[in-house]
C-alpha cells in the first residue's frame, strides 16, 4: 500500500513538473504571438505611412502643375479673345503666345504624368497593406480606390490631345494672311475653356486621392492604439494565468514531497 501510494505521489509530481512545463511554454507562445502580430500591424502601417507620404508628395506637385498651366491657359484665352481678330497685325503677340505654350503646357501635361505615376503605385501599395491589415480585428477598411486616379489619367491623355489641337490651330491663325474668321477665334476660346475645365477635373480627382488616402491613415490609427493595447492585455492577462498555473504546481509538488517523507517518529526510530 504504501509503494502504491508513493508511485501516485511521484507520478502526481511529475504531471505538476509537466504543467509547469507547459505554462512556461505558454507564456512564451503568448508573448511570441503577441509580438508578432504587433510587428505585422506596425510594418503595415509603416507601408501605409510612407504611401501617404508618396500620395502628399505627387499630388502637391501635380496640383502645382495644374495650378501654373490653369494660368497659362487662362492668360492664352485672353489674349486670343483680346488680338485674335486682328492676327496680321498682331503676329508677334501670338507667335510669342505660340511659344509660350510650346514651352510650357505640353510639357506640363507630361510631367503631371510622370508625377502621377508613383502616386498610382503608392495607393495599389497603400491598398495591399490594408487588406493584409484587415485580417486583423478591429481593422478591416476598404482600400483607397483607384478609379479617380484612372479618370486623372484618362483626363491628362485628352489634354494631351487638346494641347496639341491649341497650338495647332493657333499657328494657323497666325499664317492666316487675309482676314481672321471668327470661327477660328471661337474655335480657340472653346478649346482653352475645354483644357481648363479637364485640368480642373484632374485636379479635383488628385485632391480626393489625396483626401481618401489621409482619411483612411487617421481612422487606422485610432484603431492600432486600441489594438495594440488589446495585445499586450490578452498577453499580460496570459502571463499572469499561466504564472498562476505555476504557482498552483509548485504548490501540489511541494505537498507531495512532505507526504513522500518518512515519519518524523520513524526518522528517531532510525
Amino acid at each position: 500500500m504504501r509503494i502504491l501510494e508513493k508511485t501516485a505521489r511521484l507520478g502526481a509530481i511529475s504531471l505538476a513538473v509537466l504543467f509547469i512545463g507547459l505554462s512556461l511554454c505558454g507564456a512564451v507562445a503568448a508573448w511570441f504571438a503577441s509580438r508578432t502580430a504587433s510587428d505585422v500591424v506596425t510594418k503595415g502601417f509603416g507601408i501605409i505611412q510612407a504611401g501617404v507620404g508618396v500620395v502628399d508628395a505627387g499630388v502637391g506637385r501635380v496640383d502645382g502643375l495644374i495650378s501654373k498651366s490653369r494660368t497659362e491657359v487662362r492668360q492664352a484665352a485672353d489674349t486670343i479673345g483680346t488680338v485674335g481678330a486682328q492676327a496680321r497685325s498682331n503676329s508677334p503677340v501670338l507667335v510669342a503666345l505660340t511659344e509660350r505654350l510650346d514651352a510650357n503646357l505640353a510639357p506640363g501635361v507630361a510631367q503631371m504624368q510622370q508625377a502621377l505615376a508613383p502616386v498610382r503605385d503608392a495607393v495599389g501599395a497603400v491598398g495591399n497593406a490594408v487588406s493584409l491589415l484587415s485580417s486583423m480585428p478591429l481593422l478591416a477598411d476598404r482600400a483607397p480606390r483607384l478609379a479617380a486616379l484612372d479618370d486623372a489619367f484618362s483626363r491628362l491623355e485628352d489634354l494631351t490631345a487638346d494641347t496639341t489641337q491649341l497650338r495647332t490651330t493657333l499657328r494657323a491663325l497666325v499664317a492666316q494672311k487675309g482676314s481672321v474668321a471668327g470661327e477660328t477665334v471661337a474655335a480657340l476660346q472653346g478649346i482653352t475653356q475645354r483644357i481648363d475645365t479637364r485640368l480642373g477635373e484632374v485636379q479635383a480627382n488628385v485632391q480626393a486621392v489625396r483626401a481618401d488616402v489621409t482619411a483612411l491613415q487617421a481612422r487606422l490609427e485610432q484603431r492600432k492604439s486600441r489594438l495594440l493595447f488589446i495585445f499586450d492585455l490578452v498577453a499580460l492577462l496570459a502571463a499572469v494565468a499561466m504564472a498562476w498555473l505555476v504557482y498552483t504546481q509548485v504548490v501540489v509538488i511541494q505537498h507531495h514531497r512532505r507526504c513522500l517523507r518518512p515519519p518524523l517518529r520513524d526518522r528517531h526510530a532510525a
